[in-house]
């Protein structure tokens, strides 16, 4: 496994965790959909380099971990 990979499952589990209880529209499927949505667009957009992804990734995935919405 690369360690790419591991930084995902990382960040998913993370938003799992942090994420679980919240309802359904800032729970954990939220940030995949966001993430899944992030990817595609960056790739229609013409980004290929695997760095780039990565950053595009790991910041949908993790954009409401912390929120302060949700941490009070």
């Amino acid at each position: 496994m690369e360690e790419r990979d591991r930084r995902r499952m990382k960040a998913e589990k993370l938003v799992e965790l942090t994420m679980a209880g919240r309802d359904a529209s800032h729970d954990a499927a939220h940030a995949f959909r966001v993430r899944d949505l992030a990817l595609s667009l960056a790739r229609e957009e013409g980004l290929h380099d695997p760095h780039s992804l990565e950053v595009v990734e790991l910041s949908a995935l993790l954009h409401d971990v912390g929120d302060y919405k949700y941490t009070k």
